[in-house]
């Protein structure tokens, strides 16, 4: 029998654990009840408990429409990638059995076009699964392409016959300015597939399983590795957009429309003149036009803040669009435009579309958006007062009609 050398500490440390275990029990239900107590609070108000229960009824019949749309598209989308897989690996194995020319030949084609920057330029010859190339390429392309069509399955030999040029100079093969799209690895798109994201999601659950025996500083390094995997996979948005870094005035996209009773020519007057946005809406507290399509805007920020910045007209077209957006450096850097479309019998649709970067980028926008600041509300809302302004201001200026 193993005894200790400190039977005294031992007993300490007991009791320690002892006593420190019915605490936290204790604090993780005070926390439960708080969170419950607050939902309840929430949900049961008396003046807008009914008006925030069916809003979550709402958001949660979306939320469900959502993943039965995306299970569909799942359940279409991989058993065809795994059969082009598997279809792939066959073809792959049998490259050197015989293949017509006409389609070796439409192969060939295809495969310039994404690494030859004029394609056009290029003649190709089919005889037998031997590629002969004449006509003209650059210099800089044409190892690469070379090497590309030779692992075209069913080609046996490429005969390389065409001019390369350093330059595009006098060729006429070679002038204007093109670029050849070079095929990019599914997970280095800006958009993935939904295999892609299920396989990348299971990959980072399983990776964060693992990292239970690491270090501490490695587990730490490799769990945010796969919570952002996980975000990526989730959002589909590239990393860029997600964490708002190198991402210009792009990383969240908000765009929503609204039917005005009141003429395009109408509205444009009261739309283009940007010194009025500030009796429309409540946020913005100051516009000063600063000449050239610029201007200086000072809106009301969360905490009591204020947020300023300047934007520069991009296209105006009278009567119709206005885009703008934020000089480079901004903080608050975002793009826009504003189209008006008649309807006929008076009435003008307005679509605002717009493309901003909040802090943190993707991210941000769900933290604002659990916080209670939601930009999609938030345009919805400026759309709908100005719609009340425009009409109301119509009908005070529209003569009154007298009966006989």
């Amino acid at each position: 029998m193993r005894t200790s050398a400190h039977p005294q500490r031992d007993r300490y440390a007991d009791i320690v654990l002892v006593e420190r275990t019915p605490l936290r029990r204790t604090l993780g239900a005070a926390g439960a009840g708080v969170c419950a107590g607050a939902v309840i609070q929430y949900l049961c108000d008396p003046d807008r408990g009914r008006t925030r229960r069916a809003r979550v009824r709402d958001k949660a019949a979306h939320a469900t429409h959502k993943v039965y749309n995306g299970v569909a598209v799942l359940s279409s989308d991989l058993p065809k990638r795994g059969r082009g897989a598997v279809a792939g690996a066959r073809h792959r194995l049998r490259a050197r059995s015989a293949v017509d020319d006409r389609i070796l030949y439409e192969r060939v084609r295809a495969e310039l076009g994404r690494y030859v920057s004029h394609p056009h330029a290029v003649e190709v010859h089919v005889d037998g699964g031997v590629v002969t190339l004449t006509g003209d390429v650059l210099s800089a392309e044409q190892q690469r392409a070379r090497r590309a069509v030779r692992r075209v399955p069913g080609v046996r030999r490429v005969d390389l016959r065409w001019r390369a040029h350093d330059d595009a100079g006098d060729t006429p093969g070679l002038q204007g300015t093109s670029r050849p799209r070079r095929p990019v690895p599914e997970l280095l798109q800006q958009r993935w597939s939904p295999s892609a994201r299920l396989f990348v999601a299971c990959c980072a659950a399983l990776a964060w399983g693992l990292t239970g025996r690491l270090p501490r500083p490695l587990s730490w390094a490799a769990r945010t590795a796969c919570t952002v995997l996980a975000l990526r996979a989730a959002t589909n948005l590239s990393l860029r957009r997600l964490t708002g870094i190198s991402s210009g005035r792009r990383a969240i996209d908000l765009q929503d429309a609204i039917s005005i009773a009141v003429s395009p020519e109408t509205l444009w007057r009261l739309v283009s003149d940007y010194r009025r946005y500030s009796e429309i809406m409540p946020d913005v507290l100051e516009v000063r036009l600063l000449g050239d399509g610029r201007s200086h805007w000072v809106i009301a920020g969360p905490a009591g803040t204020c947020v300023r910045f300047d934007a520069v007209e991009t296209r105006r077209e009278e009567n119709r669009e206005i885009a703008w957006k934020t000089p480079e450096g901004q903080l608050f850097a975002h793009a826009g435009a504003l189209r008006l479309t008649p309807e006929g019998e008076g009435r003008t649709r307005v679509q605002v579309q717009m493309a901003y970067n909040p802090a943190v980028g993707a991210i941000g926008h769900a933290v604002a958006k659990l916080l209670g600041v939601d930009p999609v509300h938030k345009l919805r809302e400026d759309l709908m007062r100005l719609k009340t302004f425009a009409e109301s201001e119509k009908a005070a200026v529209q003569p009154a009609v007298t009966h006989a």
